[in-house]
């Protein structure tokens, strides 16, 4: 009896812990991100969080309980523009731009509530398994770090703008979850897993 007693003591204190903890990768920073459908975790509200947790309160006496509110969205995003020269005279510019640069982890993660994130090893996941719980595709455990340099010329005509900047596409999977211990909630929050398919430099030319 006093073993029951201490589990639920201990169960409790887990409980208690805070219940607003908010985690993010660097996609969140990015320049703009489009979804063909749905929202980001980041923009859910009160009445998605009501309406997604009614999927997952029912308890169970061990793990998590899943909810994907959006699963493999595509996207479009710009993370970054690297340089923006225009020329307002009336002759045409030569102009040479060197970048070196580091090409960041296809794989970002996100999570609200008392759903937390790790970093080992230099490769990020989801506390207590989650990650596992979710069962994604191969694509979503690949994460890769990488430095590069370039160097461009280009000219640039009188009255008009050159940007280059960071264009790609990915995909977009979040929901909600909870993990029980015996019935009892443990941790409850959103996740949100985003995937680089494509990423490359876009040059783009307007007259200003």
């Amino acid at each position: 009896m006093k073993k029951i007693v201490f589990i639920l003591l201990l169960l409790g204190l887990i409980m208690n812990g805070p219940i607003q903890i908010q985690a993010s990768s660097v996609y969140q920073n990015y320049e703009s991100i489009t979804l063909t459908s749905g929202k980001l975790l980041e923009n859910f509200n009160d009445d998605d969080y009501k309406t997604y947790y009614k999927k997952v309160d029912k308890r169970k006496f061990m793990g998590w309980k899943i909810y994907k509110a959006n699963s493999n969205v595509k996207v479009t995003y710009i993370s970054e523009t690297l340089f923006s020269y225009y020329n307002d005279g009336y002759t045409a510019i030569d102009y040479t731009y060197k970048l070196d640069r580091k090409v960041s982890s296809k794989l970002g993660l996100s999570a609200s509530g008392s759903i937390g994130i790790k970093l080992s090893n230099d490769k990020k996941a989801f506390k207590n398994n989650l990650d596992g719980s979710l069962k994604l595709s191969a694509d979503y455990t690949v994460s890769s770090e990488d430095k590069e340099s370039y160097e461009i010329t280009l000219k640039v005509d009188p009255g008009t703008q050159v940007d280059l900047y960071i264009y790609g596409e990915g995909k977009i999977t979040n929901g909600v979850a909870c993990r029980y211990i015996f019935f009892i909630r443990a941790d409850r929050g959103g996740y949100e897993i985003f995937l680089v398919t494509t990423q490359y430099q876009r040059l783009e030319k307007k007259r200003i």
